[in-house]
Order: C-alpha cells, then structure tokens, then sequence
C-alpha cells in the first residue's frame, strides 16, 4: 500500500483453544475445550455457495469476514482465549445462524476443516488477510445473486458484502471506523472515530505522525516537564489525536484543573473532532473550535489573543503553501517561553517543503533545541516522521 499524500503533488494467528460448541440441533450453547487443529489455509472455494447456502449461513460467514479491530494501526489477533460466544457478540452474530453454518459444514456441504463453531470463528476470520484481493469475486457473486432476491435478509447481505469489498480497497475506500491508541505511561487507551474518507477531507484520518508525537507529549508529561496553569494549542487537530492523548494524560496527574486546551481545524473538520473529545470523556475540559490558519482573526475574536505556553502540530505540510501558514501560526499562538512540538513524515516528495520550513523557523528567530528521527507503523506500512522541538531565540 501507499501513502495516499504521495498522490498529491506538492506469523499466523493462534487458534482458539476454549470455545462454544453447538451442541444438537437447537440453541443450547455449552463452553468446551477444543484443540483445534492445523489444516492449512482455507480456499475461497471452502466457503459457502450462494446457491446452496441459506442467507442465515451466508450473512454468519460475511460478518465473520470483518476486519480485525485495529489498535495502534496493527491487527488485532483473535484472542486465544476468547469464546465463541464473545466473537459472535463482538461481530454482531446471531448464534442460530452459527449454528446453522456449522449444520451446513457438517451435513450439507461436509468439511472437516469447518466442522465445529470453534473451526468457524477461528478460520474463517483470516481469509481477507490470506487470500486479499481474491476475496473480492466471492463478495461480487453474493451482491448479483441477492440484487433480485425478494428475502427479509436481502437488505443486510447486500450491506455487509459491500462493506467486506470497501475494507478490500484500503483506507481511502473504507467506511467510518473507531480506532483505539494504547501508549507507555498512559493507564487507558485512546478512542478515535474516523468519518469515511469523502470529499479529499484528510483531516478525517489519523496520521501516523500524531501516534509518535502523542507517546512523546505523553512521556514529557509523565516526567513533569509542565505546570499549571497551562494554556496549550493543537494546530490542524484532524482526528484530535495528539491533543487528546496530551489532555487525557493531563487529566490522569492533575485533574481538569489548571489547564486550557484548544482543540482546532478547520468548520468542517471539527464536528468529528468534538465528537472524539466526547468519545474521550474530555467534552467538558477540551474546547474545540475553528482555526483558519490563512485568517486566524475569527478565532482571535471569538476566544482572545492570548498566547499559549505549548503549541501541538502534527503532519501538516502537504502543499507549498503549508510551511508558511505553519511557522506563521507558531509565531503568532507560541508565548515567548513557550514549546512547540512538531511532528511530520519523512515523504520524499515535500523534501523542499521541510527545507523550507526550517528556513523560516531560523527567519523567524526560532531554534529548534531537538531534532529526532523517528519510524512508526501507519495503514500502508512503516513511515520514517521528523520531529522538531522548537523554541523562541
């Protein structure tokens, strides 16, 4: 996969081993312990033929099929431990309709390597990551076999293969998501709801670069590098990552005393923002407003002209315009014995956008007390970020 900023011009999962079995041929659902045995990857072909297949069986396999939930922008494995009940809770999976895929895999269509509900939900689950692209014909059969059909499920079938073909075409193509975030030093994990990717709204999307620069606002305030009171200014929040991650640790050592935190973006960007700052517990504590970095007179208007002890920007150049609105924004918001913390990717195509950014920072009478070189995980693989702590002279 790619960096999709770059079109812009300027070992296997263990299986489960304590599962829920289908027992008969009604509901009754009992924990048992199975070992479920190695049988190789599965083919497209092992999984259920619309043709024969009930639309109970078909939407149980569909959601089965769901991506993995993602923290950190890594998969999540499918907990050893987890049983198949709490899988089915999680997928949103009718336990008849397990249980009637396991009567499919076990008398309609035998298969030994899908025989038992613990089978299923272990097996199955790993196809789109085995298999990928090849997924795609399986989901394109169901959508023209269903398109006509006149059945209650029709309507969810149809939904969930479109979903599963969405996930297939990478994060610009897929549909909204909450993401979770775990750091060093940090006692809860970080929730961040991201809107599909329409209207080229890249605000929209976490960055990787707001990961990296959250772990390092978070050990500075562990080691109590700040105070109160503390005025502090997240500039071009997106997905208001970074700035959370700062607040939620904040909040964790003081309390939602002694702190003002802005949170900002552009209109149309800060509506999700609010909304991850109330996902957050932090609604009451963080304030979310709009920031034109070409015309920051409104937001002066609206909340002073006071300067702010600690400015936060992460991954913000990705015109020829950026390095400018960016070191004009710091010279306008950073106090004169504040820190600005600044994160961004090593993209080779804005080479010239960081050298020019570093040439105004020095024009501006900005020093930058620490430069760091840093590598972390983003949705296309790893990134190399630069990371620039940046003080008045």
């Amino acid at each position: 996969m790619f960096d999709p900023l770059d079109l812009y011009t300027a070992d296997e999962t263990k299986e489960v081993s304590q599962c829920v079995e289908i027992v008969g041929n009604d509901c009754d659902v009992e924990v048992v312990e199975e070992e479920v045995e190695d049988c190789g990857c599965l083919d497209v072909l092992d999984l259920p033929s619309v043709y024969f297949a009930t639309p109970q069986v078909l939407l149980c396999v569909l959601c089965l099929l769901q991506p993995a939930s993602q923290v950190n922008f890594s998969d999540v494995n499918c907990d050893c431990e987890a049983s198949v009940s709490v899988i089915c809770q999680e997928k949103d999976i009718p336990l008849d309709y397990l249980e009637e895929t396991v009567h499919y895999y076990s008398q309609q269509c035998p298969n030994a390597d899908l025989n038992s509900a613990s089978k299923i939900c272990s097996r199955i689950p790993q196809m789109p990551v085995t298999h990928g692209g090849s997924m795609l014909p399986y989901y394109t059969s169901i959508l023209k076999y269903y398109e006509d059909k006149n059945h209650l499920l029709r309507d969810e079938i149809i939904k969930q293969a479109s979903l599963r073909i969405a996930e297939s075409c990478g994060r610009s193509a897929q549909p909204s998501m909450t993401r979770q975030f775990t750091f060093d030093c940090l006692e809860r994990s970080i929730k961040i709801h991201e809107p599909s990717l329409t209207a080229d709204n890249l605000g929209w999307k976490t960055w990787g670069s707001s990961f990296i620069l959250s772990q390092k606002l978070i050990n500075r305030l562990h080691q109590g590098h700040f105070k109160s009171p503390l005025r502090v200014l997240e500039l071009g929040s997106g997905t208001g990552l970074a700035g959370i991650s700062w607040l939620t640790k904040w909040v964790e050592l003081h309390g939602d005393e002694g702190i003002e935190m802005f949170l900002t973006d552009l209109p149309e960007i800060i509506s999700n923002l609010r909304k991850n700052a109330d996902i957050n517990r932090l609604n009451n504590i963080a304030k979310v407003a709009a920031l034109d970095w070409t015309n920051p007179s409104n937001f002066i208007k609206m909340h002073s002209s006071k300067t702010f002890d600690v400015v936060i920007v992460s991954d913000p150049i990705y015109s020829p315009d950026h390095p400018e609105l960016v070191v004009n924004m710091i010279d306008r918001f950073l106090s004169e014995q504040g820190t600005c913390f600044l994160e961004v990717p090593a993209r080779a195509r804005y080479a010239a956008e960081r050298r020019r950014l570093r040439r105004l920072l020095e024009d501006q009478r900005f020093t930058i007390i620490l430069e760091e070189v840093d590598q972390g995980l983003e949705d296309w693989g790893m990134v190399e970020y630069l990371f620039l702590e940046i003080k008045r002279k």
